[in-house]
């Protein structure tokens, strides 16, 4: 396993710290486009520390006073432990004297200055950085207004891609071999969103495997996901500033909300926002995430006045779910987000297909809820290990797989991985119909296989 991702905010924003500091001490300059790995000390010991902070918060205690999971096998995974335990208790306003004991700990031990950095600069986000989630609101019924999407485009999708692993790397060396007119990303850029992260793992590798110029201006759209917040979303935002403007896209692309609209004669792509209401750093993701009103409305608003096209839905949190649990322990069987469901529930019938990520899984259901086609892709670069049992049912079983429960298509498995995947629609704006192939990557050089494949629309 290259990377470990925690759906915890606290530890995913402390990741994105450490491998910060790494990033500017590291000599020579890691690869670009490329992330520190599990295989590093530092990077193993930030993770471990994180699990037992996760584990102590589950048994209800506080991640100041986290114990070690078990021995500790290396320096760097004691003094990580500790810079992490001093951070925490800073931000929960521990008594002083206790800071000030583990403090000496780690002054007056044999620590790398890299923990303290790490440590400092994760407590100055808190203090300082942290404020309300960024988000520019819509202003009306055609703010913003919709993009121009190719006549019978080739659009690539992906979610859950920003690792900035070598997997990731190659998943999209493959999905540019179909040479798509346009990028979606369902979101998430690991471990929570920050600039650095957004620049290293997820524009600049985009930018370089497509050859984004003059001589290929190819559009980019990117929704925000949880880990996209945990951090503000401040790089997000500052993100979408530079993504699409000239020459790595054509003029009038540069998306200007975390929500979109892309159209052409026969077919409208619809991003929205399920990001911005599961940023709470203090909340354990517990969260049953819904939109504004405003950007609601908006999006309401396209697909009821469709005039003629066909919708494709786009969001990075799920409708509902047959293996992971949504919203707390209250929220029924938890195998449906309530709030989506009552926002979208009038307008269902009108969505063509709606793709969504959030779970590192490939996921084809069957007709539910008012919805004909809902489909999980968010398998694209966070490792997964056969033993998680991602195809498990952690909720009630009535949610319909295809081509059925005891049977559902699931992805392949190499080296005791999921293998990772794709998603390419091919619009036909003639025929209003859209033929979308699901492909996983097999790890090997050009091996990719076709999963599943289905003609919407017509």
């Amino acid at each position: 396993m290259s990377v470990k991702t925690f759906r915890d905010p606290h530890v995913s924003r402390w990741q994105s710290i450490v491998d910060e500091v790494l990033q500017r001490q590291s000599e020579p300059p890691a690869p670009a486009g490329r992330r520190p790995t599990l295989d590093h000390p530092v990077v193993s010991a930030a993770a471990a520390a994180g699990a037992s902070a996760v584990a102590a918060g589950a048994a209800g205690g506080s991640l100041a006073s986290a114990a070690p999971a078990g021995p500790a096998c290396t320096t760097h995974q004691e003094c990580a432990h500790l810079a992490l335990r001093i951070a925490t208790a800073k931000i929960e306003h521990r008594p002083a004297e206790e800071i000030a004991e583990l403090e000496s700990e780690l002054r007056f031990g044999t620590c790398d200055p890299l923990w303290s950095e790490a440590m400092a600069a994760y407590v100055r986000f808190f203090d300082f950085d942290k404020g309300s989630a960024s988000y520019r609101p819509s202003t009306g019924l055609d703010d913003p207004a919709p993009h121009n999407l190719p006549e019978s485009a080739t659009v690539a999708l992906i979610a859950d891609w920003g690792t900035g692993t070598a997997e990731a790397i190659a998943l999209l060396e493959k999905v540019a071999a179909h040479k798509p007119d346009v990028l979606i990303h369902l979101g998430d850029v690991y471990y929570s969103g920050t600039a650095s992260e957004n620049e290293r793992y997820f524009l600049d590798p985009i930018n370089q495997i497509f050859g984004r110029g003059p001589d290929r201006p190819l559009p980019v759209f990117n929704l925000p996901g949880n880990h996209d917040m945990y951090s503000g979303g401040a790089g997000y935002c500052s993100t979408l500033d530079r993504l699409n403007l000239p020459p790595l896209a054509p003029e009038g692309q540069v998306q200007s909300h975390s929500f979109f609209c892309l159209q052409s004669s026969g077919w409208q792509i619809l991003g929205v926002n399920t990001g911005l209401h599961d940023d709470d750093l203090f909340d354990v993701a517990t969260s049953v995430t819904y939109l504004e009103d405003a950007e609601l409305a908006w999006a309401k608003d396209k697909i009821n006045n469709a005039t003629g096209h066909r919708t494709i839905l786009l969001s990075h949190h799920q409708l509902f779910s047959a293996f992971s649990p949504i919203g707390p322990e209250n929220n029924g069987d938890r195998s449906i987000n309530p709030r989506l469901l009552a926002q979208f529930a009038d307008v269902l019938p009108e969505i063509d297909v709606w793709l969504w990520g959030h779970e590192h899984n490939l996921e084809i259901y069957g007709p539910y809820a008012g919805l004909s086609r809902g489909r999980c892709i968010g398998h694209a670069a966070v490792p997964v290990l056969t033993d998680q049992v991602p195809y498990a049912s952690r909720v009630g079983n009535k949610v319909p797989l295809l081509p059925n429960n005891e049977n559902p298509i699931q992805l392949g498995i190499t080296d005791d991985m999921y293998n990772h995947g794709y998603v390419i629609a091919k619009l036909d704006d003639a025929k209003k119909t859209a033929r979308l192939s699901y492909y996983q990557d097999t790890g090997t050089p050009g091996g990719t296989e076709l999963l599943f494949e289905e003609l919407v629309g017509g």
